[in-house]
C-alpha cells in the first residue's frame, strides 16, 4: 500500500505497527479469545479434579438409571396388560390345533416375546437418550480424562479409557477402536478386558434383573445397585488390567493426550431420533 496511507504508522516503526494491528484486531472482536472457553474450563475445573470428578461421575451415572427405572415402571406394566390382553384372541384363532401347537406358540413364542417387550423396551426408550445427551453435551470424554490415571497405575495407556467408554455403547465398536493404541501390549490389554463393561445391549437386561430380584426396594435403591454393578465392572477391567499388566503382558504405559470438546447445548430432536432408530429398536429387533 502506498506510505502515505493514515493508517498505517512511519515505516521504521516496527512496534507502532504490531500496536496498530492489536488496536484494529480489538476493535473488530466481539469477545476476547480468552473469554471464549472460560466457561468450560470452570466447568472443567469441577469435572475432571480428582476430588470431585469421579463423585461426580457416580452422581450422574445414577440419576441416569433412577430416572429409567422409576420412568419405566408404567409403561411396562401398561404394555404388559395390552399385549398379555392378547393372549385370548391368539389361542381362540388356534382352536382347530392340537394342544402342543397352542401352548408352544401362545404359551411359548408369544407369551416369552410380550414379556421380554414389555419389560425392555420401556427402560431401552429411556435410557439410551439420557445416555446419548450425555455424549452430545461432551461429557463422556471427561470421564475417559478421570479414568486416564487409574489406567496408568494398572500399567495401561490412557487410550483404554476411551474404548472402555466405547465399549458401553457396543463392545464390538470398543474392540474395534481399539487401533487407536499404538502400543501392541496395551493394545491387547483393551481388546481383552473390553467385554467387562456392560454395552447398549446389556444395560436394559442388567437394570431388567435389578427390578427383578429387587422388587420390593424403592427406585432409589434399585438405581444405585444398578451404579455399583457398573462400578463394579469398571473395577474388574482395571484389575484384570492390572494382573495381566503384572504377569503375561508386562511393559510400560505409554503417554495419552486428550483434547477434551467444548460443552455445547445437545440437539434433543436428533439425539431421540437417533437413539430411537439406531439403539433402541435395533436392540429390542
Amino acid at each position: 500500500p502506498p506510505r502515505d496511507d493514515p493508517w498505517l504508522p512511519p515505516e521504521d516503526d516496527s512496534a507502532a505497527v504490531a500496536r496498530r494491528a492489536a488496536e484494529i484486531a480489538d476493535a473488530c472482536l466481539s469477545c476476547r479469545p480468552e473469554d471464549v472457553h472460560a466457561r468450560d474450563r470452570r466447568l472443567d475445573r469441577l469435572l475432571t479434579s480428582p476430588t470431585v470428578g469421579l463423585p461426580v461421575m457416580l452422581l450422574l451415572l445414577g440419576l441416569v438409571f433412577w430416572l429409567t427405572i422409576w420412568g419405566a415402571n408404567a409403561p411396562s406394566a401398561l404394555l404388559s396388560r395390552g399385549l398379555m390382553a392378547l393372549q385370548a384372541p391368539l389361542r381362540s384363532l388356534l382352536a382347530g390345533a392340537p394342544p402342543w401347537v397352542q401352548g408352544a406358540l401362545v404359551d411359548g413364542v408369544y407369551r416369552t416375546a410380550a414379556w421380554v417387550v414389555a419389560v425392555m423396551l420401556p427402560p431401552m426408550a429411556i435410557f439410551f437418550p439420557l445416555f446419548t445427551l450425555l455424549e452430545d453435551v461432551g461429557y463422556l470424554p471427561r470421564i475417559a480424562f478421570n479414568l486416564d490415571k487409574p489406567f496408568h497405575r494398572c500399567k495401561a495407556c490412557g487410550k483404554q479409557a476411551l474404548t472402555m467408554c466405547m465399549g458401553f455403547g457396543c463392545n464390538a465398536a470398543g474392540v474395534v477402536g481399539c487401533r487407536i493404541i499404538d502400543s501392541p501390549r496395551e493394545r491387547l490389554l483393551a481388546i481383552l478386558t473390553n467385554s467387562l463393561v456392560p454395552c447398549n445391549g446389556r444395560f436394559p437386561l442388567l437394570i431388567t434383573l435389578v427390578t427383578l430380584f429387587f422388587a420390593g426396594g424403592s427406585s432409589l435403591l434399585q438405581a444405585a445397585i444398578m451404579t455399583a454393578a457398573v462400578a463394579a465392572a469398571v473395577g474388574a477391567t482395571l484389575g484384570v488390567t492390572a494382573l495381566l499388566s503384572a504377569t503375561v503382558l508386562r511393559g510400560q504405559s505409554s503417554a495419552f493426550a486428550l483434547e477434551l470438546p467444548s460443552y455445547r447445548v445437545p440437539q434433543v430432536g436428533k439425539v431421540l431420533i437417533r437413539s430411537a432408530l439406531d439403539r433402541t429398536l435395533f436392540v429390542l429387533g
